[in-house]
């Protein structure tokens, strides 16, 4: 079997590159020919295994049917010398180009979904595009979540095309040694946003302090992505940089390692305000041997199973996410035993192979209908 990858981004870097990594790294352990469509010189370029055949774009920031014509006519002449099977866009925004490359080579196109589909940060003309190539353009649309494919329903994708394969993570290292004694240590990691909810963290740890003064810290990971988040980070400053507790408030910035950082915490907080697909965060946590607070949101129940994995809250309720960090800080002997589930669930569940095996299952299913 010869798969085509679409994925010329050559601004972001964010889970769904992350995934991308992983997944190829199994999927040419797979008995698959890969060749991957990227930008020379990008981070995804980095990702690409040593046995993967690349073929580089020039890079398309912006929607612009000239230059995605001139890719899918490169693709083609591509075609040629690596005759692929089957076309596969990794984002929403490879969608057009798999399409139209899959229409001139005459193979199927498929393409992933990552977010919701009608995410507040996806302009009107994409969101037409997208329900377009959905409609018409592609064989298939993978979700990575239910509640993902829940919202491309509710969007009017066609059900027929819509089908599942969660995200998953390669086997990664056992789990964290026991940390030394000390306060209870609960973390943040990813990007610094209203909807990564870190204003909601804040009115936590706020109101947190009241029940359990500052036997606790707090370490944040991550930083802002854009302008928004810089304002975010005046306006907490603005608010608690007096409270008693803010020098329990430890900011590392991003991180080389997530693992590493996994490592030092007893818990990790994900408090989401708006719809998440399939956060990796809550993966990596997992396969850390890391129990979660999180909120109740998009693809975060699919992951967390509420009382054995973690625990979960409604979003932007304060008060319960209180109360429940109150009993851990007084009583972390519940930890550790949530965390060795935790990890058992990512390695039974949300593996890399078991992503990849879905994904060629589909792929072959497919093709047996050509």
């Amino acid at each position: 079997m010869r798969v085509l990858i679409i994925h010329p981004e050559s601004q972001y870097f964010a889970g769904a590159e992350t995934m991308l990594g992983y997944f190829l790294t199994e999927l040419v352990r797979a008995d698959c020919k890969v060749a991957v469509a990227a930008v020379h010189g990008s981070r995804v370029a980095g990702l690409l295994p040593e046995e993967t055949v690349p073929v580089w774009l020039k890079p398309c920031p912006a929607f612009s049917p000239a230059t995605i014509w001139r890719q899918a006519r490169k693709l083609k002449e591509f075609h040629a010398e690596f005759p692929f099977d089957l076309v596969h866009g990794w984002a929403a925004r490879d969608w057009e180009l798999a399409a139209l490359a899959g229409w001139r080579c005459q193979r199927p196109a498929i393409g992933t979904l990552h977010d919701h589909p009608e995410a507040s940060f996806i302009s009107g003309k994409r969101r037409q595009l997208m329900r377009w190539c959905a409609g018409y353009g592609l064989k298939r649309i993978i979700c990575v979540s239910e509640a993902v494919r829940t919202a491309c329903v509710d969007s009017g994708y066609p059900r027929s095309k819509l089908v599942v394969v969660r995200n998953g993570l390669p086997p990664g290292n056992a789990l964290a040694p026991a940390r030394a004694r000390g306060p209870f240590r609960m973390g943040f990691l990813g990007t610094f946003s209203e909807r990564k909810g870190l204003r909601t963290l804040f009115q936590i740890t706020d109101a947190l302090s009241a029940s359990c003064g500052t036997s606790w810290e707090l370490h944040l990971a991550g930083g802002a992505a854009d302008k928004a988040g810089e304002r975010l980070l005046e306006d907490l400053r603005s608010a608690y940089a007096t409270r008693p507790w803010w020098p329990s408030v430890q900011w590392l910035g991003w991180v080389k390692s997530p693992q590493d950082f996994l490592h030092t915490l007893d818990l990790l907080v994900v408090p989401s305000n708006e719809f998440d697909p399939f956060p990796t965060v809550l993966l990596e946590a997992g396969l850390s041997g890391l129990p979660v607070l999180a909120s109740r949101v998009g693809g975060v129940p699919e992951i967390v199973a509420d009382g054995q994995t973690g625990w979960l809250f409604e979003a932007d309720k304060v008060e319960p996410a209180v109360q429940f960090l109150s009993r851990l800080i007084g009583a972390p002997e519940i930890l550790k035993p949530v965390g060795q589930v935790a990890r058992e669930r990512v390695l039974r569940e949300f593996s890399a192979s078991k992503m990849v095996a879905e994904y060629r299952l589909l792929y072959s299913n497919l093709l047996s209908n050509v």
